[in-house]
């Protein structure tokens, strides 16, 4: 992209009121794996039209595995959903608690179902868009900034224009292939990009490939941008919920999502924290006010903080 996208609050193209309705799950009777597994989240593949590159092939998109003394992790998931339903009654969970570090996943709710994306798809969105012919290589500084903008402030209507301009669900589907996701899939509806699917796994799976298999120079802007996402949005919305206000003197980097649907709120808190753990936690809510919703997601993350702690002291 040569150019600067000026945008407007009318282009945005995403307005909430827009958007269709979703079926509300609760989560009781959900699967729900709490104990730490020796396999990690999918190995990347490049896509079959694309030749593969050395940064593709010399790189692993896990981290090599160590043992680590791990503490009883039985009852991690249970008491995040917990959390979340306490305060927001009704609210499906998709989680995943995974240690970069040792390569295991940690405690998972729920991991492999698919939940609206919201925000969370504008990874996605990023990856694609500093892909080009089988290799990886940054657009002009103008387009760089674009890219800053969408992820530091969940810019809509740059969203919008990359979407449009880059082949909109083919985004979702090629990018998925790339990294390996086996439960992303494009929106039905394809002018509503939000409306794309995707898993707690997948998402911690898109972490690792933007982390361990994306060459530095490339995904360092990227990277960046996540770990200064400014507050509010740039639709205005508190997007500190979560991570942030969950884990408070912890460094992040961070994607969320939010979106009302006409009967469900979907709010996502996803990032890497600490440079050690990949954090996801994506909910679909009754259509409770938006502070309510957002409160629910922080109060599940928050039970997390002792147990990182008690983590980096092994």
């Amino acid at each position: 992209m040569g150019r600067r996208i000026r945008w407007t609050w009318a282009a945005a193209g995403l307005a909430a009121a827009a958007l269709t309705a979703g079926m509300v799950v609760a989560v009781d009777g959900h699967r729900v794996t709490t104990v730490a597994v020796t396999s990690a989240p999918p190995a990347a593949a490049d896509s079959p039209d694309s030749s593969d590159s050395p940064d593709d092939t010399a790189v692993s998109p896990v981290a090599s595995t160590t043992e680590v003394p791990y503490p009883d992790l039985s009852s991690v998931a249970r008491e995040v959903s917990d959390a979340v339903t306490a305060a927001s009654r009704g609210t499906s969970v998709g989680f995943v608690l995974y240690d970069r570090e040792s390569g295991k996943q940690l405690a998972s709710l729920d991991a492999d179902r698919p939940y609206y994306t919201a925000s969370v798809v504008k990874l996605l969105i990023a990856i694609d868009e500093v892909r080009s012919n089988g290799g990886w290589a940054l657009p002009d500084a103008d387009a760089v900034e674009d890219l800053t903008d969408m992820l530091e402030g969940s810019n809509d209507a740059i969203a919008s224009a990359l979407w449009e301009q880059n082949g909109g669900n083919e985004i979702v589907t090629r990018t998925a292939a790339l990294i390996g996701l086996t439960h992303t899939t494009p929106p039905t509806d394809p002018t509503q990009w939000g409306m794309a699917k995707t898993s707690a796994s997948d998402v911690v799976a898109t972490y690792e490939y933007l982390t361990n298999v994306i060459p530095d120079e490339v995904a360092e802007p990227l990277l960046s941008a996540l770990a200064n996402a400014r507050n509010p949005a740039d639709d205005g919305w508190d997007q500190y919920f979560g991570i942030p206000d969950g884990l408070p003197g912890r460094p992040w980097q961070i994607k969320q999502g939010w979106m009302i649907l006409r009967n469900a709120l979907v709010l996502n808190t996803t990032g890497v924290v600490g440079g050690r753990y990949v954090v996801v936690l994506m909910t679909q809510q009754p259509l409770v006010s938006s502070a309510k919703g957002r409160a629910a997601v922080t109060a599940g993350i928050a039970t997390l903080a002792p147990l990182l702690t008690q983590l980096d002291a092994t």
